[in-house]
């Protein structure tokens, strides 16, 4: 590899500037992209002048002076296709007064305006024309990102540019691309040379999104690889325990006494998972399933498979209204085994309780716990827990999943999500997990009747409502906002809840649900909610994950332009799970972004999740789509999986179909690191 410092392209002191930031040598440099670019292909019309545009043209110098009045400055006299133009200077007069001088020839780029009469410009960049192709200017000019550290070691935009010019020149020739012709030509992907010189000197805006595409893909196969060596060590691991294949007394006997049929699909993730548990090794699982798909009793039904062999599995919830939910819930189905060694653990609890919890916990007494946070505290003990799963999973941070899991030893893992993730983020964000999908509805399941209306129409919505609640059904509104907030005109539901009851709603039973009240007061209003001694729920989104009220048949979001496409489809997900006609209303307030009508549109246009994920995911790009910033993500220089999605899966595949791919990318010295820089080798 060739150092820096071997090139004479910088001084001493910009060269330990240079390695203090990990760039020794020229690959290093070449994969310091630029933070933006700028189009200097705009030429000189003198017709058309617009004083905010930059424009780019050539000319010679007639003459230049210093002036001398309020501000001492350098006049430079151009001459362009037979028009005077000014170029004016107030710093580093000297130098320009010297370079500047009769008879040069320069291309020059900045505003034009017209001062006096005159076409005048200030301090406009501009280099010599010479032999060689210009650099600076004339074309999409690469910037690049500059601290005020390097501006004191005279590194400046010009001087990366001017010396990654100066390689590319070169060294064009010695890279290597560790892609064969075969595969290039296969994906439609460019030579990584041609990548690297136009991500700095693009002919055009196509050439860079080309030169993207393929480094995105780079990025994205070295991901990939990194997360099927993750899976490769995990089977190197000893599992602690062992299920048996023909113990089934729990699974049997729940599938038997359920008053309904499971859908092919939560059979399918069933087997799988039942599979999975077999191995020697400790596995990892994403579940995702769309709203009202099932997903909870597939991990009742996994849960069970350990339970037979006497091995315990914790499973934690993002709130204690969903883990209450799933508490219950279990005890429903398992009705028939009264005795079932099953416990919950949430935040307030009597000291007595909670000691006699832990207590069973610790003895192996109880073999299913669900729970909170609360699952990771120190004094949470298991005697042997195998099996760790993960709800809403995205609402967990890595640590915390981390400390569940580290309670066991080796322990199993399933993340289980109903917010759909497209294929493209699973393989790169979760590609170490085996991805487990339910798309199958319950049998008797309506299509939920999504519709949008103005804020004007209020008022006709809510006798809909009351029409539905007279029918003996239930109904939530929902609002972005707790208090009313004087920056915004979002409705509130403090501000509106009194008037709701006192007025609109006079005479219907009214209950309230908000992030404010205890956890009490919440799961209070739920549980009457549930039982239908409330029939129209005021709420935010505090409902937006879990809650299964099978009699509510209408919600009404308002400000519906303030939510993110997966927040509508997981509100919309809280009606429709029974067999009655549902309905979704989003009330929508006058001016909205075009972003927020893009989202209200696609929740028009479909009911299936994994759909809107990507709808989602082109829209808001993968951060905001999962909620959190996801370890992995925060690595991708090139890569945006809003354009780039398909790029992952063939990725994926690449690395199925040629080993000797994933053998290169081993064998470079500290390869994971070249998730931040690219892959890029060197013939020296």
């Amino acid at each position: 590899m060739i150092a820096l410092a071997d090139t004479n392209l910088f001084n001493l002191k910009q060269l330990n500037y240079f390695k203090k930031k990990g760039i020794v040598n020229i690959r290093d440099l070449l994969f310091y992209f630029p933070r933006k670019y700028i189009d200097r292909n705009k030429k000189l019309d003198l017709r058309k002048i617009n004083p905010q545009e930059v424009i780019t043209f050539i000319a010679a110098v007639k003459n230049n002076i210093i002036k001398y009045g309020r501000r001492r400055r350098l006049s430079v006299v151009l001459e362009y296709e037979g028009t005077l133009i000014e170029a004016v200077f107030f710093q580093k007069l000297s130098y320009y007064q010297r370079v500047l001088k009769n008879g040069v020839e320069a291309a020059f780029s900045g505003k034009i305006e017209i001062f006096r009469g005159t076409y005048s410009m200030t301090h406009p960049d501009f280099e010599i024309v010479t032999e060689d192709e210009l650099v600076h200017t004339g074309k999409i000019i690469p910037i690049y990102k500059i601290t005020e550290t390097m501006q004191s070691n005279f590194i400046t935009s010009r001087v990366i540019r001017q010396s990654i010019h100066s390689i590319i020149k070169l060294y064009f020739n010695n890279i290597y691309d560790h892609l064969s012709e075969e595969i290039i030509q296969k994906l439609n992907l460019c030579d990584i040379s041609i990548a690297v010189k136009n991500m700095h000197f693009p002919k055009s805006w196509e050439n860079l999104e080309t030169a993207k595409r393929r480094l995105a893909f780079d990025e994205l196969l070295v991901f990939c690889v990194l997360m099927d060596e993750i899976k490769e060590k995990r089977k190197e691991i000893k599992k602690s325990f062992s299920l048996k294949n023909n113990n089934d007394l729990y699974t049997s006997e729940l599938t038997n006494k359920l008053p309904f049929e499971l859908t092919k699909d939560q059979k399918s993730a069933i087997s799988k998972l039942n599979e999975l548990s077999r191995n020697n090794w400790p596995f990892g699982a994403l579940l995702q399933g769309d709203v009202g798909s099932g997903k909870t009793l597939v991990a009742l039904f996994s849960a069970l498979k350990y339970a037979e062999n006497k091995i315990q599995t914790a499973i934690m919830a993002p709130t204690e209204i969903l883990a209450k939910q799933h508490y219950k819930n279990f005890l429903n189905y398992l009705s028939f085994m009264p005795f079932f060694p099953m416990d919950i653990l949430v935040g307030k609890e009597k000291a007595s309780e909670r000691k006699a919890k832990l207590q069973r916990l610790k003895r192996g007494e109880t073999l299913l716990i669900i729970g909170t946070h609360s699952l990771i505290q120190e004094d949470v003990e298991f005697l042997n827990l195998g099996f760790v799963i993960i709800d809403e999973q995205h609402r967990f941070g890595v640590e915390q999943r981390e400390s569940l899991r580290k309670k066991g030893l080796n322990t199993d893992f399933l993340a289980m999500t109903a917010t759909p993730i497209p294929r493209s983020l699973t393989l790169t964000i979760y590609g170490d997990l085996e991805p487990i999908i339910i798309n199958e509805k319950p049998a008797g399941r309506k299509p939920v009747d999504t519709r949008l209306f103005d804020e004007k129409d209020i008022d006709k919505l809510y006798k809909g409502i009351k029409k539905y609640v007279d029918q003996g059904r239930q109904a939530y509104i929902v609002y972005p906002l707790i208090d009313e907030n004087e920056n915004t005109e979002w409705a509130s539901l403090m501000s509106d809840y009194e008037y709701l009851e006192k007025d609109i709603f006079k005479g219907y039973r009214m209950g309230i649900l908000h992030g404010r009240l205890s956890s009490e007061e919440k799961e209070r209003a739920m549980q009457k909610f549930k039982e239908g001694l409330i029939q129209i729920i005021v709420s935010t989104t505090v409902v937006e994950v879990g809650v299964d009220v099978p009699n509510a048949v209408v919600i009404l979001i308002r400000n519906a332009e303030k939510f993110g496409l997966s927040q509508l489809h997981q509100l919309r997900g809280r009606v429709g799970r029974a067999e009655h006609q549902s309905f979704c209303i989003m009330v929508k307030s006058n001016k909205i972004t075009d972003e927020a009508e893009r989202r209200l549109q696609a929740m028009l246009e479909s009911e299936d999740g994994f759909y809107l994920a990507q709808k989602d995911l082109e829209i808001r790009g993968p951060g905001e789509l999962l909620g959190i910033k996801q370890s992995g993500l925060s690595e991708f220089k090139i890569a945006d999986l809003r354009y780039h999605s398909n790029l992952a899966e063939k990725a994926k595949t690449i690395i199925n179909e040629n080993k000797k791919i994933k053998e290169t990318i081993m064998s470079v010295n500290k390869w994971q690191t070249n998730l931040r820089k690219g892959f890029l080798l060197f013939h020296n």
